[in-house]
């Protein structure tokens, strides 16, 4: 997909569209892939297709999944604004299409550009406002809902109701058991809420998904 289809540059007016366009370079993110794991330089990527999960994780190294990033969002801003330490990881769910560019070419046209600075500040504030929201949830709600919850947001970032999502995988991003979420998954499938085999799961009753995450 082209660059403009990334919700923080298509707000930007076109110098500065022209000016991120000629620094970037199309990827395919392949899911689960890490990303910034293996960048020689720290790289910011506009999404355009693929989504990426948000990943926090204890000293014993079991991680959680605390947002879900997709053709609206940018990832590796932490690198732009000069922090060395990133608390969080950046682990592909969907694969897809992204632009990457160099963080530190991204800094210097943030520091010459107040518009693009501007973008990026309304992005951090943005993924802290997902962040607080999904934190929320994890203390208040149960799995069955979570995992309604997670399945809802997977679908509208993708914007798709297939998708392509194990119970290993659905597992790591809340943070539980493999067979608490087939248990879960099952539960929902049994209210005709979805449908799943080999990995493919379908979201067949979006309003009745909601309902489900909405419980505690």
């Amino acid at each position: 997909m082209k660059l403009l289809h990334n919700g923080f540059i298509s707000p930007l007016p076109a110098l500065e569209q022209s000016l991120i366009g000629a620094a970037c370079e199309p990827v395919t993110l392949k899911s689960r892939q890490l990303l910034g794991a293996t960048d020689a330089e720290p790289q910011v990527y506009f999404l355009t297709g693929a989504t990426v999960a948000m990943m926090v994780q204890d000293e014993h190294h079991m991680g959680v999944a605390v947002g879900l990033l997709g053709a609206e969002h940018v990832v590796g801003l932490e690198h732009v604004v000069g922090n060395s330490r990133p608390t969080m990881q950046h682990r592909v769910q969907t694969a897809g299409s992204a632009w990457c560019m160099k963080a530190s070419i991204l800094r210097a046209l943030a520091l010459d550009h107040p518009t693009v600075l501007s973008a990026i500040s309304q992005q951090l504030w943005l993924m802290l406002s997902h962040v607080a929201i999904l934190a929320a949830s994890i203390q208040t709600l149960d799995i069955q809902a979570r995992l309604a919850a997670w399945l809802l947001l997977s679908a509208q970032t993708a914007q798709t109701a297939h998708l392509h999502l194990t119970h290993e995988h659905l597992a790591h991003m809340l943070g539980v058991r493999r067979v608490s979420i087939t248990l879960a998954a099952g539960e929902l499938r049994e209210q005709g809420l979805l449908s799943y085999s080999r990995g493919q799961m379908r979201l067949l009753d979006l309003p009745g998904l909601s309902r489900a995450a909405q419980a505690a």
